[in-house]
């Protein structure tokens, strides 16, 4: 049974689709973000794959590093949470791995197993904003001065320069922010193709809509 969360909570990785466009339902997400211990759907990944391949990619991109003289945070050395002193919202999060290489640059890298999309820069961004802003001590000081890098898993590198999180990337997520921490939900936007990927259930979303059987 659902219920109403003491303050606002957001993983990183919920928004960065809301941002570019690819899911419409912001009520989904806003449900997400205020309630807890919902029922989700059965999902068919294979997440055991998926987390031996994600790992296989990410030691490739460490091993390189290393070869580079990087200092490196992996992982769990990189889970951080940002909370607002307004409305008590949390958005917490994880960077895949960050470098300090010897010419003093610092890149967020992000590693991916799929194709390639528009949502996994903005992810990488919102790492990049979030980071200097969080419990993470180290990281205090560098806004503005963190890099980015979305790494695929067949060794394609978008690279992310750090002023592409300007003041237009900051008024995205603040906009975004204030819709899931208002008392008003935000409308519905039932469709197949998103609810098909949607993990609330039609016992906490009664327009959920089903994909029609052939």
């Amino acid at each position: 049974m659902a219920y109403a969360r003491s303050n606002p909570y957001l993983h990183a990785t919920w928004i960065p689709r809301y941002l570019t466009g690819d899911k419409s339902c912001l009520w989904a997400c806003w449900f997400k973000a205020n309630y807890q211990a919902f029922e989700r759907m059965p999902s068919d990944f294979d997440v055991a794959r998926w987390t031996m391949e994600h790992t296989d990619a990410l030691n490739r991109l460490i091993a390189d590093l290393e070869e580079q003289g990087c200092e490196l945070f992996i992982e769990h050395q990189n889970g951080f949470r940002v909370q607002s002193p307004r409305t008590g919202a949390v958005i917490g999060g994880r960077a895949d791995l960050i470098a300090r290489f010897p010419d003093g640059r610092t890149v967020v890298y992000d590693v991916k197993t799929g194709q390639e999309s528009a949502s996994h820069i903005v992810q990488v961004q919102l790492y990049m904003y979030l980071l200097p802003k969080s419990n993470l001590v180290q990281w205090k000081g560098m806004a503005g001065k963190l890099e980015g890098a979305v790494v695929y898993a067949g060794g394609h590198e978008m690279n992310i320069p750090a002023e592409s999180v300007d003041d237009a990337f900051e008024a995205r997520l603040v906009d975004f922010m204030q819709k899931m921490t208002s008392s008003v939900p935000p409308r519905r936007v039932p469709s197949v193709p998103e609810c098909g990927f949607c993990e609330l259930t039609k016992g906490d979303c009664s327009e959920r809509l089903e994909a029609m059987s052939a």
